[in-house]
């Protein structure tokens, strides 16, 4: 068959080619010349019709393309240091400020920070400085999110300028948010000191003047755990990212990148980031995220401190180590007070928490402690007992073992060997008798099993390679796993006990704890912190809710000792129902509901009575003190007697921490409205009288006298914090959990068929548009034939 050339449209009758219909006109093939058989014009159609149509589903290809890219900038706008800047995030060092100026971004304000910590006892006093130095010639303020213990009593706040000290005031936030924002408004020095977090604090300083320096200087209580006679004290020097669940609208991102984009271009005084400067965004379920989310930098640049700690513990030590920092014992020789503890180095890099442990010797812990203070007609007692170790164990009793591994993309790199090693362990531990599952999470959940099994030697062997094929990516969603662990009430003839490993770097703490508390049933939940900067604030938390212990590893070779620690605290009979009868009728003892207790660890009491009351230890009396609970179903009470209190500054304060926390309690579990207004109350008036920051009271400082001329433009920058020593993670990458790479592909893909097709069609153009002189030839030659045969 010999194929027929058809004439191009534009031979075509006009009205034809407007009516819309596709028509074909071809000349016969007899008709053509010989010569022109191989350069038959290619049939081309310009119905409008078509041409519309192809031209909406190059749109559609555009319009998708383009919106699929664009979610990614905007998720991507929630996942780095800075929005749109020409920052070089290699050269970024924690503790710095970078200001934009002509030049790009440049260093503008340099941040140190000093530790000197006092320990007395069970009780810590750190005094905490903060250096900022403005190397810029511009006023700058600096906003910097830091992390402290998670169970602090900040109590003082100095902010110093040069050789003035200028003491704070405590006042309600929203004050104290005012009491600054006019501060620098009119050019005065100004500092404030706020709480995000039971660990997660902000400091902001405004108009500190070019060339110069301002001290910030907090102070505190820390109280010190005790674990089979071992004291440790935890300094957090960084944080892990917290990731925020994603559930916000594009609305509110195109609103939050709007607001930052004016925080880095506005030349103006009154930028007010009391709102938070981060890169996240606020969303129902973090209210707060924007202020608990610091731009992060690299691990091993930048932001130093120095550590210094005076030990006064008044007991034989046995011997004094840090595990993760290189340490000088400053009068070794001494064995019962005065110990000084400094780092070999002047400074370190402020990339993981700081931990000493100091042992004492085992027969030289008294059983209890009594310490004593009085303030505005109420005296108050720190009571720490120490109940004698029960000689039964839960060795032979079997147990439904739930293992929760953390492997999203904050634990990538020390971290998730850190778990890995950690839950295998932990599963090479169980008895046959036992059953057990494994529920793994970072966007998503999976479980080993589909229910918990026999810890056969087969059973085992599969869990341990399945545990060695896992990796750390994606996001920290960790609502899912905990709803699938603790939805489930244990076997019969089983004790169920959920073992979580996470670095609890998470935003939406309120949410999982309401989970733990409501859903656990008869289950016991024990965390594993992982990583050089844990969550404490979640995992000590999580734990007590969950009625379990915590521990931390910090690094791979105390992995196996930290886990048996662990097994054998929680193989232990638990004291429970615990209950302390005090000689005072108008005691108000702290915690009011004591948590179980496990093996090795203290009971720790704050009692406050008003000092009109018969006071014990009074005409030589000694303080009698009942305390009963029960371990395993069987009643157990134990009286004690204590002869002597030793006055102690701060137990007051202590006292007022503990009764905050109470009400913080209340408040979370509270949804009516006029009990949660009555109980924000309670806490401010408590934190008022005792001058204490909390989540409704802040700290403010200002100098009377105005220093920056209102001409004079202040730029305002927050603060990096150094990415954990050992991490892989994006800096930062909370929001892992997105597919923002998939949607960059497959945006990127359609915006190129869209170019191609495009291309394709300029080229259909063009060559018609050079066929068409040749098409005109054919066709004259084939008229001309045509009036030749006619003839």
């Amino acid at each position: 068959m010999t194929l027929k050339p058809y004439l191009p449209a534009s031979t075509l009758p006009q009205a034809d080619v407007a009516s819309g219909r596709t028509q074909q006109t071809y000349i016969p093939h007899s008709q053509i010349q010989q010569g022109h058989r191989q350069q038959a014009p290619v049939r081309y159609c310009s119905s409008p019709k078509y041409q519309l149509q192809s031209f909406a589903l190059w749109i559609c290809y555009f319009v998708v393309g383009s919106f699929m890219v664009h979610s990614f900038v905007i998720q991507a706008a929630t996942s780095v240091n800075e929005y749109q800047t020409n920052i070089d995030y290699h050269e970024v060092s924690a503790g710095n400020l970078y200001l934009k100026s002509d030049k790009g971004y440049q260093h503008s304000l340099v941040l140190s920070s000093d530790y000197v910590v006092d320990v007395n006892a069970m009780m810590a006093r750190v005094t905490l400085t903060q250096n900022f130095t403005n190397t810029s010639s511009d006023w700058v303020e600096g906003v910097y999110v830091f992390p402290l213990a998670s169970d602090v009593a900040v109590d003082d706040m100095e902010m110093v300028i040069g050789e003035r000290f200028i003491k704070a005031e405590i006042q309600q936030r929203e004050q104290a948010q005012k009491t600054y924002q006019q501060a620098k408004r009119t050019g005065k020095k100004a500092s404030l000191v706020e709480q995000q977090r039971p660990n997660l604090f902000t400091t902001s300083v405004a108009n500190i003047p070019p060339g110069e320096s301002i001290k910030i200087k907090i102070s505190y209580l820390q109280q010190v755990p005790l674990s089979d006679h071992i004291f440790s004290l935890r300094l957090p020097l960084t944080i892990t990212p917290r990731y925020i669940p994603r559930e916000f609208t594009e609305a509110k991102i195109n609103h939050q990148q709007q607001q930052t984009a004016e925080l880095l271009e506005q030349q103006s005084q009154d930028i007010d980031v009391s709102q938070g400067m981060d890169w996240s965004v606020n969303t129902h379920t973090v209210p707060d995220a924007a202020k608990i989310t610091p731009f992060q930098s690299p691990a091993n640049m930048g932001q130093q401190a120095s550590i210094k700690v005076n030990l006064n513990v008044g007991l034989p030590i046995a011997g004094i180590t840090s595990p993760y920092h290189q340490i000088n014992q400053m009068n070794p020789q001494r064995q019962h007070h005065n110990q000084t503890i400094r780092l070999v180095k002047t400074t370190v890099p402020m990339n993981r928490d700081f931990v000493l442990n100091w042992q004492i010797k085992a027969d030289s812990l008294p059983q209890a402690a009594f310490f004593k203070e009085s303030k505005q007609g109420y005296d108050y007692g720190l009571l720490m007992l120490t109940p004698p170790t029960a000689p039964q164990t839960l060795v032979n009793i079997a147990k439904e073992m739930i293992y929760i591994i953390d492997t999203s993309g904050s634990m990538g790199g020390v971290a998730i060997k850190q778990a890995k090693q950690a839950l295998a362990y932990a599963v090479k531990q169980l008895s046959p008798l036992d059953k057990f599952n494994i529920i793994e999470f970072n966007s998503a959940f999976t479980q080993l099993f589909s229910q918990p099994k026999s810890a056969s030697a087969s059973q085992v062997n599969t869990a341990l390679n399945w545990i060695d094929r896992l990796e750390a990516n994606g996001g920290t969603e960790m609502l899912p796993a905990l709803k699938a662990a603790t939805g489930v009430k244990a076997s019969d003839g089983y004790i169920r006990q959920v073992v979580f490993i996470t670095d609890g770097s998470v935003g939406n703490e309120a949410q999982l704890f309401r989970v733990i508390k409501g859903e656990l049933y008869d289950s016991r939940l024990h965390t594993v912190g992982i990583g050089s900067a844990p969550n404490s604030h979640f995992m000590e938390r999580a734990a007590e809710l969950g009625r379990g212990s915590y521990n931390y590893i910090g690094k791979i070779a105390e992995v196996q000792q930290k886990m048996a620690e662990l097994f054998n605290r929680i193989s232990q009979p638990v004291l429970t129902d615990i209950k302390v009868n005090w000689p005072n009728q108008n005691v108000e003892l702290l915690p009011a509901k004591i948590a179980d207790l496990y093996a090795t660890e203290p009971l720790i009491i704050s009692a406050r009575w008003p000092s009109a009351e018969p006071e014990p230890m009074s005409s030589g009396k000694a303080l009698t003190i009942n305390v009963s609970g029960k371990i395993n179903q069987q009643q157990w009470q134990q009286k004690l007697s204590i002869n002597h209190a030793a006055q102690q500054s701060g137990v007051v304060t202590w006292w007022a921490r503990q009764k905050i926390k109470q009400l913080n309690y209340k408040l979370y579990d509270t949804y009516d409205d006029d009990k949660k207004q009555s109980l924000i109350e309670q806490i401010t008036a408590v934190a008022i009288d005792n001058r204490l920051l909390s989540k409704y009271t802040s700290f403010v400082a200002v100098d009377k006298t105005p220093s920056r001329k209102l001409a004079e433009i202040l730029k305002s920058k927050s603060v990096a914090n150094a990415m954990p020593h050992g991490s892989t993670q994006a800096i930062p990458m909370a929001n892992t959990a997105t597919s923002a790479n998939l949607q960059l592909k497959v945006g990127l893909l359609m915006l190129l068929i869209t170019a191609l097709c495009m291309l394709a069609k300029r080229t259909q153009r063009q060559y018609h548009a050079l066929m068409k002189p040749k098409t005109r030839k054919i066709e004259q030659k084939a008229v001309n034939q045509k009036e030749v045969n006619h003839d």
